[in-house]
């Protein structure tokens, strides 16, 4: 038997363990509501109990074993029976329970049943934008959410909780995306919504939504030339996010990125270099309009960007523009883990020339995480630590004197233009 398998069957063994431990809470949970709380305490309390590092495999064990939970929860409810009230619980229930089809039909009963009671309508349109987003990603899917965000604008102004949780989970779909359009739209109606709260409704989970609104605006309007604007959303959030603690603290990273635009662009530097002449330590970013992004194996918004990589070289590369790709060595590769350096290596030679890399390419050792004061601490290595780099891809435009122009986190197809517009400009200087 494989060690692989024991390690899976000593997962199933804890999971039926705990599973077993959790009955009685389950059994004592009478309404939906109280069966999706004990369903997502036990799942936390699963999450606790795998530790660190958070594996697929373990992931997949927790998933399979809440749905189980849940199933057995809702088997004890008398499901034909609840009021309207239950039922937007009763569909996210469907939806940990893995079963899309009866959250969907459960929301569509909601929504007839509800009539006056404008509380139960408002609960459920939020379970329906979060069910709807959990839907196999399509422009429709997006339409269908984004109407039923339009439906709960136009409940009464008092559910401003319901009108925050709406454009929450769009916006964290855009972000995760990369859809600049979406974010700023919906990171902006989050930052209005937020002046008509008072500082006691400014608590978890509203204050992160609040904060990441900030930041996520701040990211897509740097990513459009607009870093000064950036930068004042990002300087502005302490002063609205009244009762907040550590709001400076969270963004102050992402101004001190925003801030290195106008600034000389440092080396990159790396032990290992790939698609280069000759043996290299450190690039200048001088002497050529530069596109630099910070790029992984693992990456798939980096390769979504790849195509548009390949035709920006195609197009401005005789007018003295260039690509550059930083990346690292991560001890693994898809499937295969514990990999060495020289296997990981192999393979990364391998595959990004598959999607038209082969552009000059530092390859940063591996780091392992670290321990300090009983929690897990990345360390960075000097190019990550020197561009701000927070989450890839993360592209960063260089004019030929090595100052830094632009800085886009992440890839949205829509701004291959805005970028070919900055970079002809760039080269023709």
């Amino acid at each position: 038997m494989k060690p692989r398998s024991l390690f899976a069957i000593f997962l199933l063994l804890v999971g039926a363990a705990a599973l077993m431990a959790q009955t009685q809470s389950a059994g004592d949970a009478s309404t939906p509501s109280a069966c999706l709380k004990a369903t997502r305490d036990f799942q936390q309390a699963r999450m606790k109990e795998a530790g660190t590092p958070m594996t697929q495999e373990k992931y997949q064990v927790i998933q399979r074993d809440k749905a189980e939970f849940a199933r057995g929860c809702i088997a004890r409810l008398a499901i034909d029976t609840q009021p309207a009230a239950e039922l937007a619980p009763l569909a996210e229930l469907y939806i940990e329970a893995g079963q899309p089809d009866l959250a969907e039909k459960t929301v569509t009963r909601a929504l007839d049943m509800t009539g006056a009671d404008v509380a139960a309508r408002a609960r459920t349109l939020v379970t329906a934008v979060r069910m709807t987003m959990r839907q196999p990603k399509s422009d429709a899917r997006n339409a269908k959410a984004e109407q039923l965000v339009d439906q709960i604008e136009t409940l009464p102004s008092s559910f401003v909780r319901e009108r925050i949780d709406g454009h929450a989970a769009l916006n964290s779909y855009y972000r995760a995306d990369d859809i600049d359009a979406g974010i700023i739209k919906h990171s902006t109606r989050l930052i209005e919504l937020n002046k008509t709260l008072t500082p006691g409704q400014r608590v978890p989970p509203v204050a992160n939504v609040l904060i990441a609104a900030y930041e996520n605006l701040a990211e897509a309007l740097a990513g459009q030339e607009q870093t000064p604007t950036a930068l004042d959303v990002l300087r502005r959030a302490p002063v609205e996010l009244p009762g907040i603690a550590g709001v400076a603290e969270r963004l102050a990273p992402t101004i001190e990125r925003y801030e290195l635009v106008g600034k000389a662009a440092p080396a990159v530097e790396a032990p290992t270099w790939l698609n280069v002449n000759g043996p290299t330590t450190k690039l200048e970013m001088t002497g050529a309009v530069t596109w630099l992004q910070f790029t992984a194996h693992w990456c798939g918004p980096c390769r979504e960007s790849y195509p548009a990589v390949v035709r920006m070289q195609q197009q401005f590369g005789a007018r003295g523009f260039r690509v550059v790709m930083a990346t690292q060595l991560y001890g693994y590769f898809e499937s295969r883990r514990n990999l060495a350096p020289a296997d990981e290596l192999v393979a990364i030679k391998e595959y990004f020339p598959q999607h038209g890399i082969v552009f000059p390419m530092a390859v940063s050792d591996n780091i392992p995480t670290t321990m300090e004061n009983g929690k897990p601490v990345r360390k960075v290595n000097i190019n990550d630590a020197n561009y701000k780099v927070a989450g890839i891809p993360q592209i960063h435009i260089i004019d030929r004197k090595g100052v830094v122009r632009l800085i886009m986190i992440g890839y949205d197809e829509a701004n291959e233009g805005r970028l070919a517009t900055l970079i002809a400009r760039l080269v023709g200087q």
